[in-house]
Protein backbone atom coordinates (compact mmCIF):
# COMPACT_ATOMS: atom_id res chain seq x y z
CA UNK A 1 0.00 0.00 0.00
CA UNK A 2 2.99 2.19 0.66
CA UNK A 3 4.33 2.00 -2.86
CA UNK A 4 0.39 2.74 -4.30
CA UNK A 5 0.03 5.65 -2.22
CA UNK A 6 3.89 6.73 -3.20
CA UNK A 7 2.82 6.26 -7.28
CA UNK A 8 -0.93 8.13 -6.55
CA UNK A 9 1.02 11.35 -5.03
CA UNK A 10 3.69 11.12 -7.93
CA UNK A 11 0.95 10.89 -10.57
CA UNK A 12 -1.45 13.61 -9.25
CA UNK A 13 1.58 16.07 -9.51
CA UNK A 14 2.87 14.76 -12.59
CA UNK A 15 -1.34 15.46 -13.71
CA UNK A 16 -1.19 18.73 -12.09
CA UNK A 17 2.18 20.12 -13.91
CA UNK A 18 -0.09 18.77 -17.01
CA UNK A 19 -2.79 20.60 -16.73
CA UNK A 20 -0.77 23.55 -15.60
CA UNK A 21 0.91 23.51 -18.73
CA UNK A 22 -1.89 23.35 -21.12
CA UNK A 23 -2.94 26.60 -19.81
CA UNK A 24 -0.12 28.12 -21.71
CA UNK A 25 -1.10 26.10 -25.21
CA UNK A 26 -5.00 26.35 -25.07
CA UNK A 27 -6.86 24.79 -27.79
CA UNK A 28 -3.66 22.89 -29.17
CA UNK A 29 -2.76 19.33 -28.93
CA UNK A 30 1.37 19.91 -27.92
CA UNK A 31 4.25 18.41 -28.71
CA UNK A 32 5.60 15.28 -26.59
CA UNK A 33 8.32 17.31 -24.94
CA UNK A 34 5.71 19.62 -23.88
CA UNK A 35 3.59 16.49 -22.00
CA UNK A 36 6.74 15.35 -19.78
CA UNK A 37 8.75 18.33 -20.51
CA UNK A 38 12.19 19.16 -21.34
CA UNK A 39 15.18 17.80 -20.01
CA UNK A 40 15.89 19.04 -16.75
CA UNK A 41 12.75 20.66 -16.47
CA UNK A 42 10.51 20.80 -13.32
CA UNK A 43 7.92 18.79 -15.53
CA UNK A 44 10.09 15.72 -16.29
CA UNK A 45 11.56 15.78 -13.06
CA UNK A 46 7.63 15.40 -12.04
CA UNK A 47 7.65 12.63 -15.06
CA UNK A 48 10.45 10.77 -13.71
CA UNK A 49 9.48 10.56 -10.30
CA UNK A 50 5.81 9.21 -11.65
CA UNK A 51 8.05 6.58 -13.37
CA UNK A 52 9.88 5.32 -10.58
CA UNK A 53 6.74 5.05 -8.75
CA UNK A 54 5.21 3.04 -10.92
CA UNK A 55 8.32 0.79 -11.47
CA UNK A 56 8.65 0.54 -7.37
CA UNK A 57 4.76 -0.29 -7.47
CA UNK A 58 5.18 -3.05 -10.37
CA UNK A 59 8.62 -4.54 -8.60
CA UNK A 60 6.00 -4.51 -5.60
CA UNK A 61 3.33 -6.23 -6.75
CA UNK A 62 5.58 -8.57 -8.84
CA UNK A 63 7.06 -9.60 -5.45
CA UNK A 64 3.37 -9.43 -3.72
CA UNK A 65 2.43 -12.45 -6.31
CA UNK A 66 5.77 -14.61 -5.88
CA UNK A 67 5.43 -15.05 -2.35
CA UNK A 68 1.74 -15.77 -2.70
CA UNK A 69 2.31 -18.62 -5.69
CA UNK A 70 5.28 -19.74 -3.12
CA UNK A 71 2.73 -20.75 -0.35
CA UNK A 72 0.42 -22.37 -2.73
CA UNK A 73 3.05 -24.48 -4.24
CA UNK A 74 5.98 -22.98 -5.98
CA UNK A 75 4.38 -22.24 -9.74
CA UNK A 76 6.36 -19.37 -11.62
CA UNK A 77 4.96 -16.17 -12.22
CA UNK A 78 6.23 -13.90 -14.86
CA UNK A 79 5.51 -10.61 -15.48
CA UNK A 80 6.37 -7.81 -17.97
CA UNK A 81 8.03 -4.77 -16.63
CA UNK A 82 7.81 -2.33 -19.29
CA UNK A 83 10.00 0.54 -18.95
CA UNK A 84 9.08 3.46 -21.27
CA UNK A 85 11.48 6.55 -19.80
Amino acid sequence: MKTYAAWIEADEAFRAAQRNLRGFFPGTQSHLSVQIGNRGSRVRQLYNARQRALEKLQLARRQALMEREARRGGARVHLLLVYAG
